[in-house]
């Protein structure tokens, strides 16, 4: 399996194995544990995380199942989680909102590290940019966690590349990675800045939901339509599955992207893996562009 250095001391897997699903794919700690080792025979060993996961239960059931009924795995995986969603009724609040501020990133730390049975993540993310949220104290918080060894590195989520940059102008630190929306449905972030400022500050991105939601298998949408026909045109072709040209799709930019997989199906992660040794033509590439797009690049 490729490895992308985020830095020294941090390489994930190019294959992502999101846990967002844990609960609704009826994972108890059996299944989930077998899951892992599967994941770890493909050569996945990176695990994605976020507190809202689940409210929660998503990081809780990965800790109490897998890392302390088995601690030898955790020098064996590398760990991603996130912070900065409060979700309505978390503190009596009527509304979702983005918290950012060193206090609560702080507190969310180490509620995530409790739930894991972790003493430390290998990446954690801000989840979503706060409106309301200081530069300088993310930050410090960032900073803080990073010097008390709770996070090996840090990065955002969903961040444009303005406020990736005001940020990274306030730490000493790199911002080791952006987790983005890529797919074939959703190819926005590839001409707004988000690769290109990646690329400038030498940060990972990682995308999530690769396969556009699914919905590219039975939308009956436009861009649903025309990508289905040219994506089963190249499968066939080259003997395969659609959702393995969706996966070389974005292996195929250049920046490395690495894939969250949104499913704990161990045979949809093979598809994932087994999609590296797809090498679309400059030709496949632009015409899955322009099939989502609409019309060819000028």
């Amino acid at each position: 399996m490729e490895k992308i250095a985020l830095a020294d001391n941090l390489q994930l897997s190019r294959v992502i194995a999101g846990c967002m699903r844990t609960l609704d794919a009826g994972m108890d700690g059996e299944k989930l544990r077998a899951f892992v080792h599967s994941c770890l025979e493909m050569g996945v060993d990176t695990f994605d995380h976020a507190p809202v996961y689940g409210a929660g239960r998503c990081e809780q059931i990965f800790g109490d199942e897998v890392l302390k009924k088995d601690p030898s795995l955790r020098e064996r995986i590398r760990i991603v989680t996130k912070a900065g969603i409060i979700l309505p009724g978390q503190r009596g609040n009527s509304h979702i909102y983005y918290d950012s501020t060193k206090e609560n990133l702080l507190a969310e730390m180490d509620a995530s590290l409790a739930r894991l049975c972790t003493d430390h993540v290998d990446l954690l993310l801000i989840h979503r940019p706060d409106v309301l949220g200081d530069p300088g104290e993310i930050a410090e918080a960032l900073e803080t966690i990073v010097k008390c060894g709770k996070a090996l590195q840090v990065g955002v989520s969903n961040y444009e590349p303005a406020g990736f940059e005001a940020l990274q102008s306030f730490l000493d630190v790199k911002l080791a990675a952006n987790q983005m929306e890529f797919s074939v449905k959703a190819t926005d972030n590839f001409f707004n800045g988000v690769v290109d400022t990646a690329r400038r500050y030498r940060s990972g991105l990682m995308a999530w939901s690769p396969l556009g939601g699914g919905s590219v298998f039975t939308g009956q949408d436009e861009q649903s339509v025309r990508l289905r026909k040219t994506l089963q045109e190249i499968a066939g072709a080259r003997g395969t599955t659609m959702d393995a040209i969706m996966y070389a799709f974005l292996y195929r930019h250049p920046a490395n992207i690495c894939v969250i997989t949104g499913t704990m199906n161990t045979a949809r992660m093979k598809t994932a893996v087994e999609a590296l040794d797809i090498e679309l033509s400059y030709d496949e590439w632009y015409g899955i562009l322009a099939a989502s797009r609409g019309f060819d690049v000028p």
